[in-house]
């Protein structure tokens, strides 16, 4: 069971409820220092200095650098910025290896493409959703990927052309998306994309 309820509302009084999301993440090591790393804290990792920054916390807490607490019924709010126009693709992970893709999405307000300085929340004021906590309980991972030039998450993540929600992911498990990420980034500059982490837990 996904670790997220995504709440949705159309403009009548009807509402949906779709689970998904939640996370532990983790990535594969590569053979070569200029390809991506991994350290415990952290998903997929630039060796490199690279040209923008990226951040992402939660409500709870906003420096990013705890673990804040939910319990099944809150609700949570996720945050990114960059430091330069970007490409920003957010993902999380559930306890169990289920990988769903938040950003980008075919809601309102779900592009990807942010411009330097912005911070964007979600689901932001309008959105017609809204992320609800559930369990199962465990500490989560939400990871942030940035990049200077679009990513192709064809081989990740697919949108059905009837479906007017998240896309489905193709991917299974933290390794299989760390590999998946390893490869959509190997074509573009080493020095033009960045990632960061943040965690939150589910407790009873």
């Amino acid at each position: 069971m996904h670790q997220l309820k995504i709440i949705l509302g159309e403009q009548s009084s009807h509402m949906k409820s779709l689970m998904l999301i939640g996370g532990l993440l983790s990535a594969v090591a590569g053979t070569s220092s200029a390809l991506p790393r991994i350290s415990t804290q952290s998903i997929i990792v630039n060796p490199v200095p690279t040209t923008v920054n990226v951040s992402v916390w939660v409500d709870r807490d906003t420096s990013g650098a705890r673990t804040p607490t939910y319990r099944p019924g809150d609700r949570i709010k996720i945050y990114t910025r960059v430091t330069q126009d970007a490409y920003v693709y957010l993902f999380n992970v559930d306890p169990s290896g289920q990988v769903d893709l938040i950003l980008p999405n075919k809601f309102q307000g779900g592009a990807n493409f942010i411009k330097a300085n912005n911070t964007k929340v979600f689901p932001a004021a309008g959105d017609p959703f809204v992320f609800e906590i559930a369990a199962p309980y465990g500490t989560n991972k939400v990871l942030v990927l940035a990049s200077l030039t679009p990513l192709d998450l064809d081989q990740i993540a697919t949108f059905k052309r009837d479906q007017n929600t998240f896309a489905d992911v193709n991917v299974q498990g933290q390794q299989g998306l760390a590999q998946a990420l390893s490869i959509v980034v190997n074509p573009v500059p080493q020095n033009s994309w960045i990632s960061d982490t943040a965690l939150y837990a589910v407790v009873r």
